[in-house]
Parts: C-alpha cells; sequence; structure tokens
C-alpha cells in the first residue's frame, strides 16, 4: 500500500506542475488574457488531478485508520480512467469544434473508447469482485475529527472535477440531440466552482489542524481561535483597502433575477438583492475560506517543522493552496482593463483602446505611443508600444502577430512580470482587419481622408450628391427607385492638384444595382461607387489605378493584474510540498 500511495503522490506531483506549465504557457502564449479559460484541453488536466487528490486523502484515512480502503482504490480507478477519457477528449478530434486548440482526429477513436471500456469494466469488476473483502471501519468516523474532515474534502474535490467533466463534455451528449451542439458557457463552471472551491478551502485548514479520532469543542475552539482572528483580520483588510465591494457587486443581473421573481422561487427583495450581492458573497467567503486554509496550516507547518520537517509535507502543499486561491482571487477579482471600456467590440468586451502609428494617447494614467513595427529573428512582425507609467517608468512592449502558413491569424501577448503586479498587453493590428489584400476595395466615412499609392494621393469623401439625372448615364427616370452620387476629392500630393469625381449608385424600380464609375482626367484613375453603409454614414468604393494603403494602428487590449505571482508561488509550494512528501513515504518503503 505505502509504494502504491508514493507513486500516487509522485503522480498527483507531476500532473499539477503539468497544468502549472500549461497556464503560465498560456498566460504568455495566448491572446485570451489570462492563464485559464476552461478550454476542453485544460479542463481535460485538471479532472484527473482532482481525483487523484481526493484518492490521496482517502490514502491518508487508510493509512491512519482501518477506513478508506474502498474509497481510495474506487477514486483511484476513476482517476486513471479520467486520464484515458482527458486523452480521448483531446486527441479524438471530437471536441476540434468548440475548443481553441486545433485538434483533429488523429485515427485513435476507437482505440481510445476500446482503452476506457477495458480500463472501466476491469476496475470497476475487480473492486466490485472483491468488495466483501476490503476492511471497513466498525464505526464511522467522529463528526469533529480529521477523517471526517478529510472524507469531507475528497468528495467535494470529485464533486468539483465532475462538474467539470460534464461541462466539458456537454457537446458530446448534444449530439444526441442536435447536430452542432455548443460547449456550456464559462458561467456554468464558475457558478458551480466556486461554492465547491469556498467548501475545499475551509477543509483544508481544518483538516490539518483538527487531531484523528475525536475531539471536544474545547479543543475545537482553542486550535481554531488564531487561525480564525489572523483569518478575520485580513479580510477586513482586504475589504477596507481594495475596491472590492465595486469590482464584485453586479446591479446589472437584472435578467437573472427577474426570472427568478417570475418564477416566484424567492420573493422580490430577497431575489434582488441575491442578484445584485450574490456573487460578491460568494467571493468573499472565497476570500475568507482561502486565508484560513493559509493561516491554519501556516500554524500546523511551524509546529511540525519543529519537530522533523519531513513531516511537514501535508501541510506545506495546503499552505501552497491557500496561496494559489489567493493569488486567483486576486488577479481575477481586481483584474484591472487600461482603458474606459468603451473600446472597438473585441471578442465580447469592449476594454480596450486604438492607437494610431506615431499618435501619443493617454489612458487610465498611462501614456502609449505606437511607434511601429519591426521584424524579429524568425521573420515575423513585431509591434512596438512605448509606454509611461502612471509612476513615471517608461518601458516598451513587443507584440508578435503573424499569419501562418493557413491564413490564420497567431498572437502572442506581451507580459511585463512584477512582483506586486503584472501587465498584460495583446494586440490587434490594423492588418487582421483588412479582408481586402489588394486595397482596390475601400470602405470609408463621409469626411473622411484616406491615402493612395503609399501617400502619392489622397482621396476624401466629401459628400453626398443627390442632383443626378438617371437619363444621361442611359437609364429612364422612371424607372429608378434611386440614384445618388458621391463626391470625392483626389490630390496629387506632389503637385497640390485637385480634381472631383462623381461615381454614382443607382438603385432600379426591380431592386437591380446598377453603377456609373468616374474617371480622373489623365484616365489613369477610376473610382466606382458600389455601396452603402448607411448605420456607418460611410460608403465602400472600388478603385482601379490606385490602392489604398493601409491604415496603421493598434487595438490594444491591457489589463493590470495585481498579485498573480501569488497563484505561482502558491503552485510551487504545493509542488514541494508533494516533493517532501514523496520523500519522506519512500524513505518509509525502505524500512
Amino acid at each position: 500500500m505505502l509504494i502504491a500511495f508514493v507513486g500516487s503522490l509522485a503522480g498527483c506531483g507531476v500532473l499539477l506542475l503539468g497544468v502549472m506549465m500549461g497556464g503560465y504557457w498560456a498566460y504568455v502564449t495566448l491572446s485570451f488574457g489570462g492563464w485559464w479559460a476552461w478550454d476542453p484541453v485544460e479542463n481535460s488536466s485538471i479532472v484527473p488531478w482532482l481525483f487523484g487528490v481526493a484518492a490521496l486523502h482517502a490514502m491518508v484515512v487508510q493509512k491512519k485508520t482501518s477506513g478508506g480502503h474502498k474509497a481510495a482504490l474506487l477514486l483511484s480507478v476513476v482517476a486513471f480512467l479520467f486520464v484515458i477519457y482527458s486523452t480521448f477528449l483531446t486527441r479524438s478530434g471530437i471536441l476540434g469544434d468548440v475548443s481553441v486548440h486545433s485538434f483533429v482526429d488523429l485515427g485513435l477513436y476507437n482505440q481510445l473508447l476500446l482503452w476506457i471500456l477495458s480500463i472501466g469494466v476491469l476496475g470497476f469488476g475487480l473492486f466490485a469482485f472483491r468488495y466483501r473483502e476490503l476492511p471497513a471501519p466498525k464505526t464511522p468516523p467522529a463528526m469533529l475529527s480529521r477523517e471526517s474532515m478529510i472524507f469531507t474534502g475528497a468528495l467535494l474535490l470529485a464533486m468539483t472535477g465532475l462538474v467539470i467533466i460534464l461541462g466539458t463534455s456537454a457537446p458530446i451528449f448534444g449530439k444526441l440531440f442536435r447536430d452542432n451542439p455548443s460547449g456550456v458557457p464559462v458561467a456554468f463552471y464558475n457558478a458551480w466552482t466556486i461554492p465547491l472551491a469556498i467548501g475545499v478551502a475551509f477543509l483544508a485548514g481544518l483538516g490539518q489542524l483538527f487531531w484523528w479520532r475525536k475531539m471536544s469543542v474545547e479543543d475545537v475552539n482553542r486550535v481554531l481561535l488564531k487561525p480564525l482572528v489572523l483569518t478575520v483580520v485580513s479580510t477586513g483588510f482586504i475589504l477596507l483597502v481594495t475596491p472590492f465591494v465595486q469590482e464584485t457587486i453586479r446591479p446589472a443581473a437584472e435578467l437573472a433575477t427577474a426570472t427568478v421573481i417570475e418564477a416566484g422561487i424567492l420573493p422580490a427583495p430577497i431575489a434582488s438583492f441575491f442578484g445584485t450581492h450574490g456573487t460578491s458573497l460568494l467571493l468573499l467567503m472565497l476570500l475568507f475560506t482561502a486565508f484560513f486554509a493559509l493561516y491554519g496550516n501556516l500554524f500546523v507547518l511551524f509546529r511540525v517543522a519543529r519537530g522533523n520537517l519531513k513531516l511537514a509535507g501535508g501541510s506545506l502543499t495546503h499552505v501552497g493552496f491557500g496561496l494559489a486561491m489567493l493569488g486567483i482571487f486576486a488577479s481575477s477579482v481586481f483584474n484591472d482593463p487600461v482603458s474606459d471600456g468603451v473600446g472597438t467590440e473585441l471578442r465580447g468586451n469592449r476594454d480596450n483602446f486604438m492607437v494610431a502609428r506615431g499618435e501619443t494617447l493617454p489612458v487610465d494614467g498611462y501614456e502609449v505611443t505606437y511607434t511601429g513595427t519591426e521584424i524579429n529573428a524568425e521573420g515575423r512582425p513585431v509591434y512596438l508600444l512605448d509606454w509611461t507609467a502612471p509612476t513615471g517608468a517608461t518601458f516598451q512592449t513587443r507584440n508578435v502577430v503573424y499569419q501562418d502558413g493557413g491564413g490564420q491569424w497567431i498572437q502572442h501577448p506581451y507580459v511585463r512580470e512584477g512582483l506586486f503586479r503584472d501587465l498584460y498587453v495583446a494586440a490587434f493590428p490594423s492588418a487582421m482587419s483588412e479582408e481586402a489584400g489588394d486595397g482596390r476595395e475601400l470602405q470609408i466615412q463621409r469626411g473622411e481622408t484616406r491615402s493612395l499609392n503609399g501617400g502619392a494621393y489622397t482621396l476624401q469623401f466629401v459628400d453626398y450628391d443627390l442632383d443626378v439625372d438617371p437619363a444621361q448615364h442611359g437609364f429612364a427616370a422612371e424607372s429608378v427607385d434611386l440614384a445618388v452620387a458621391a463626391r470625392i476629392e483626389i490630390t496629387n500630393v506632389a503637385s497640390g492638384e485637385t480634381q472631383t469625381l462623381r461615381p454614382i449608385y443607382i438603385i432600379t424600380n426591380d431592386r437591380e444595382q446598377q453603377i456609373v464609375p468616374d474617371r480622373s482626367e489623365d484616365g489613369v484613375l477610376s473610382v466606382a461607387f458600389v455601396g452603402m453603409l448607411p448605420d456607418e454614414n460611410a460608403i465602400n468604393l472600388v478603385l482601379e489605378g490606385a490602392t489604398a494603403d493601409r491604415p496603421d494602428w493598434v487595438v490594444v487590449q491591457a489589463y493590470e493584474k495585481p498579485f498573480i505571482s501569488i497563484l505561482w508561488l502558491g503552485i510551487i509550494v504545493m509542488l514541494f510540498g508533494f516533493g517532501l512528501a514523496v520523500y519522506r513515504r519512500a524513505e518509509e518503503s525502505r524500512h
């Protein structure tokens, strides 16, 4: 049993290292704004770890008492089964349409299904066959005991893994009812995992503080007093010195509140309160329990380390867990966009700003200048932004953005890491918005001026001209529903000479479009008026003899992520805890 325990500890440590490396890679490589996006690949990596850690806790109970054998075996089988199932999700191509990772079918679909079935039948079959032979405790564990806390924590970990894998597998189940099912929204994962994380964090603090077997109420009060006092003080400090309330109260949840009221589930005042403050209360509880997990295990760590440092693996891992939870909380709740929230809509939000080449833009205390591009050693364009921080510090961000061989745009964010906060910058250059690569098609707003042929000419859409006689262009007046010209001014930059063109756009009574281009006096340049966009106060033109110069600007999404370093520190501490536990158990197995 001890060898299996050592193997499980090492396996969970390696899985945690893989999850951390994947999250950090996503953070510094992908441009979705963070280290976790509830993507199927991310979910598939965390679920086996959650079940593996749940199995580890059952093994701890098994080693210390006569209970936990059945739970440890069952959770171990499920953990390994989900390793294979996760491989199936990410390598069979079955989720290729709902993941940001473009995985295709590698021809392993049937093999992976057979492997899952074989392991499930073998594992659960042997468990059922030997079920009666597995020892069971003569009496259930006392409510106020470490066994009870550990079992409850293992159950919450398993429930968290189950929720995540069910959400990830939703498109598979959906194929039973529709051809192109979609994945569940991110809100599904947040709604379910935050309450479960609160329970896990609270029990992570209690589990190490409680004794094996039974504790009296007086014992409980004594071991909880100092951690709880520190937790209350720390939570109160965060509420006082940070914009926690402003960041977490969501008065815009009218839709959810109205639904609850209409359903008659709760009275209107209560439903309105929870619609506005529900998320804030949940996050407050998460903050409280994260501090409690940290302080509770720090007390245990100091006590154990004074006696024998080798025994501190469990408490050190839980200290790391508390730090990681605080890092997740700080970098998510206080994630501050460097913008006013009224930029161009990108990926469902407007937390961005646009800056043209050579322009300096003041935004949220920063001054940002787009200085241009350069080519890196791989031959890819690098977009350069010079920043002046509110403190006066100056620095440059360098975003690599390019098209791969398949025509897909690849964006690498730039992360300026700091001890107390990171600045995360993603760039969306104007080149990404150009659908017509030859520059012949041009969308232009009324009053706007565009550069042609590398700056040799300028083109300005001055205004519409409704004084159009269709008969002069071969159309009977009674057959025309709309005839409008665009007054276009073309200027030769070198000579300063300007001429006006009047391309005409006609819609006949039978709703057909007719185009009458206009050509410059020298016959070199022709402009056709091919469409109107009234909502945008713009028109579409097609040019001959000239091409429009691409506008050079960058839409920037930038976020300040405070104390995200605590997240990475917490995971590293957890890894040290796993390593110390593996060393201790391996040493025990040799004696």
